[in-house]
């Protein structure tokens, strides 16, 4: 298998000799697709490159420093006192966006987030990696250009979920072949009755013979590890696999759909990759749906954007996931072109029986049909609910009541389908 560039950076780091602190800094360069539309990849990657080797120099030989993937980067130096930590930072900011500020196409901004912590000799480098990519990660939240010190009181509310070793357990998986994908059917909300219209595929893992969902905290540490387009790569590869393989299937459904990471559509790389193969598998219009999450959308709404428009050029549909869990308005509806919205499963979940439930539900479908977006309700698990929501107005349900997610040669049946057939 080959050594992914955070492993050699981590193999680095553990031979490397410091004292008396060290701090360490992620660097996450902003927008690179939009630097690959406005210059061109050749010269984008020129510039990623130098990039890269002003890092290394202000590194300088007794430092470390390197791409860890996409559009970021890691550097480690020795300090004499950890309060310097912020103001290496502080410099190392002033250099990069003065050297590099005019050497970029008009009509791309240069912007970067810089995380920073620090560690003393004998520190776990796998944890110091993380926090300081935590750290990264509250920078980009606080806008363009910040640095943010890692803070022990953030990590601890996130590391509830989020931990290094499923990095090697998702390798497992996908070494030993035991990572999948199941569809769940989305069903049409017709006049008293439903029809199979969609799937939606999620990942599940097979465990001595029972396929499940991932642990909790997986895909949220793959994610914070740099792995989203590992991960989205090889739901994609199946995803078009699969309806290469089963035609007739495709013609039933109105479409099927996985989810996209905010990692991974903000990867002008993996995006660029992904069209390519999109385009090549010369699907009929409409078939494949990607899901994005409402923050997802809002962090990098430019990108998602244009993201949405050039898969809908060659035919892609999207949808709005977890739509009221996060701070979206309902301008974000009219502004984004996504197909449908998904209604966040908390709402579904009360509706039966909480009237504020019920009105936000209704008011979400109201705008997003005015918007001229379908409404799918997740989470729906009782006819009470189906009932609600059959009033409400809203397209497609999935949930319990119907299946969970199944095996995919269950859904051929459903279909009315043999393997031999599909």
């Amino acid at each position: 298998m080959p050594v992914s560039s955070y492993d050699k950076l981590l193999r680095r780091l553990h031979g490397w000799r410091f004292a008396p602190f060290t701090a360490v800094f992620h660097v996450d360069l902003h927008n690179v697709r939009g630097l690959n539309h406005c210059a061109g990849p050749r010269l984008a990657d020129r510039f990623i490159a130098d990039f890269g080797d002003t890092l290394a120099q202000w590194a300088g030989v007794e430092g470390i420093s390197g791409r860890l993937w996409s559009n970021e980067f890691l550097a480690a130096r020795s300090i004499d006192h950890s309060q310097a930590a912020i103001e290496e930072a502080l410099a190392l900011r002033e250099m990069l966006l003065s050297k590099h500020a005019s050497a970029v196409a008009a009509g791309w901004t240069l912007a970067l987030s810089i995380g920073v912590t620090c560690g003393k000799p004998g520190c776990d480098w796998a944890e110091l990696l993380a926090q300081a990519a935590l750290a990264c990660e509250d920078a980009k939240h606080r806008g363009l250009n910040q640095i943010v010190l890692h803070s022990p009181t953030r990590e601890d509310r996130r590391n509830q979920v989020v931990n290094v070793e499923y990095v090697e357990d998702f390798r497992q998986l996908l070494s030993t072949g035991a990572l999948t994908l199941h569809p769940q059917p989305i069903f049409r909300l017709g006049d008293g009755g439903t029809d199979l219209a969609k799937a939606e595929f999620l990942m599940r893992m097979e465990k001595n013979g029972v396929f499940m969902p991932l642990p909790r905290g997986m895909i949220e540490s793959l994610e914070r590890f740099g792995m989203s387009a590992e991960l989205d790569g090889f739901a994609a590869n199946y995803i078009l696999s699969w309806l290469a393989e089963n035609a007739t299937a495709m013609q039933r459904l109105q479409s099927v759909s996985i989810n996209l990471s905010a990692k991974s559509v903000a990867d002008g790389n993996f995006m660029y990759r992904l069209f390519n193969d999109v385009r090549g598998a010369r699907l009929p219009r409409g078939k494949l749906c990607f899901e994005i999450t409402e923050t997802t959308a809002v962090e990098h709404l430019d990108v998602a954007s244009e993201a949405i428009a050039e898969f809908r050029s060659i035919g892609c549909s999207f949808s709005l996931d977890d739509f009221g869990s996060g701070l979206c308005s309902f301008g974000y509806l009219q502004s984004l072109p996504v197909d449908e919205v998904k209604i966040d499963g908390r709402f579904v979940r009360e509706i039966a029986h909480d009237n504020a439930s019920r009105e936000i539900v209704g008011a979400i479908h109201r705008v997003a049909n005015a918007t001229g977006k379908k409404t799918v309700a997740e989470f729906v698990d009782d006819r009470r609910k189906l009932e609600v929501l059959r009033e409400i107005g809203v397209d497609y349900a999935q949930g319990y009541l119907f299946y969970p997610a199944i095996p995919p040669e269950k859904l051929l049946e459903l279909l009315g389908l043999s393997a031999a057939m599909a």
